[in-house]
């Protein structure tokens, strides 16, 4: 069976006025949330609690729809319900606290939870629990100091470095003043830098900045390559980067890897799920794929201005659109939602109607009677990275498409 279902719409037609049917996405937002509410919030949950598939994602979710000027009035309470799940969420982190690799991790462990705790109780006034907050996500600057702290692999964006980045620059960005100094935020990067020396040198590497999670060399958004050079291209060092002649610290070392990386899109788009491509298959998913590629590769072209970037993007949002309408559910990590992002940063690149057009058609699929069918249900169908909680944040930033952006991996 086919991992995609076929894309049977129209594509856009220039001649035509593109509108967003905004009733139609705030009635399954609704219907969304009210399932997730109905099956989440039990003592029998899975008591994690984290980013990816806990509490935390769906408190995430809420404190997005109270961002909303639209769905915060069609869904009244928003920032209460987030309120009620990271409270949740946070309950748990606390027997996980004392494991360093834990303090660290982001979209799988207790840096994440910590990091939207903060964003909720600056929403709510909260100073007290914000300083709290605060405290305890910073425990995870010293956690990941040292090179390989995490026996698996400690860079990727799960568990390691480059994800406890991503929640630095989320809170950065997100809270009225930001927390973290440059030199704390760049010293994590100094040492996702020389880890990708380390292991490049030691397996003799094409690439210059190379990495490994569980014995494989992922070249993908999750677990892989993709978004720990992302990470490293949104740190201070290229804050005043100009690409007509002014370096930065490590300039070199990482456009050349970024390039090594680019040179293996395949003619459809694509991209290996592991350096040394014994995999034959290719996903088109963002956790494997060119749907996660494009984070990387937008923000290279938004630094460096080397058209070559954007038309790698312009041909993964090709594929997309032949093969991204996926039977692996709704979800941002493998589903339609996840896929419809990359139209939305595209039109962001390019103002460009036709991705706008794109990712409303991937919307309009979610209501689709063979999909609602035949989809596969996620493990954790609720949830933010798999399941609909993510779905309801892509219907939310469509809505906004000038500011959409896929949850903790911001371009702009």
């Amino acid at each position: 069976m086919s991992r995609y279902f076929e894309n049977k719409f129209p594509d856009f037609n220039p001649n035509s006025v593109l509108q967003i049917d905004r009733d139609y996405i705030c009635n399954l937002v609704e219907e969304y949330v009210k399932i997730i509410v109905q099956n989440t919030g039990n003592p029998s949950d899975d008591p994690r609690g984290d980013l990816y598939v806990g509490d935390a994602g769906i408190a995430f979710m809420f404190y997005r729809i109270n961002k909303s000027q639209l769905l915060g009035e069609k869904i009244p309470g928003a920032l209460d319900q987030a309120q009620q799940y990271i409270d949740r969420a946070r309950s748990n982190a606390k027997h996980y606290a004392k494991r360093a690799d834990e303090r660290c991790a982001f979209l799988c462990g207790n840096a994440g939870i910590y990091a939207v705790s903060a964003a909720i109780s600056s929403e709510s006034g909260n100073s007290g629990q914000l300083q709290s907050d605060l405290k305890n996500f910073s425990a995870g600057f010293e956690a990941c100091k040292p090179l390989n702290f995490n026996k698996y692999g400690s860079d990727e964006i799960l568990v390691g470095r480059a994800g406890f980045l991503s929640g630095v620059y989320w809170l950065q960005r997100t809270l009225s003043q930001a927390p973290f100094p440059a030199d704390q935020i760049e010293e994590i990067c100094e040492s996702m830098i020389q880890s990708g020396i380390n292991y490049s040198r030691r397996k003799n590497s094409p690439l210059m900045l190379m990495y490994e999670y569980h014995n494989s060399e992922y070249l993908g958004a999750a677990h892989g390559i993709c978004s720990i050079y992302h990470m490293i291209l949104n740190s201070s060092w290229f804050d005043n980067y100009s690409a007509y002649g002014q370096a930065c610290k490590h300039h070199d070392l990482i456009k050349s890897s970024i390039d090594g990386f680019l040179a293996l899109q395949d003619p459809e788009g694509n991209f290996p799920i592991t350096l040394d491509n014994t995999r034959e298959k290719r996903l088109v998913h963002w956790c494997h794929g060119a749907p996660g590629a494009v984070y990387l590769l937008a923000k290279s072209y938004l630094l460096f201005r080397e058209e070559k970037y954007l038309n790698a993007c312009k041909l993964s949002a090709e594929l997309v659109w032949k093969k991204g309408l996926l039977r692996k559910g709704p979800g941002i990590c493998h589903g339609v939602a996840g896929n419809g992002y990359v139209f939305l940063l595209l039109y962001q690149l390019t103002k460009d109607s036709v991705y706008l057009y794109r990712a409303s058609k991937f919307a309009e699929f979610l209501s689709d009677r063979n999909f609602r069918r035949e989809a596969r249900t996620p493990d954790r169908p609720f949830s933010l990275y798999e399941g609909l909680a993510g779905t309801v944040c892509f219907l939310a930033d469509l809505l906004e498409p000038e500011k959409a952006s896929f949850p903790f991996m911001e371009v702009y």
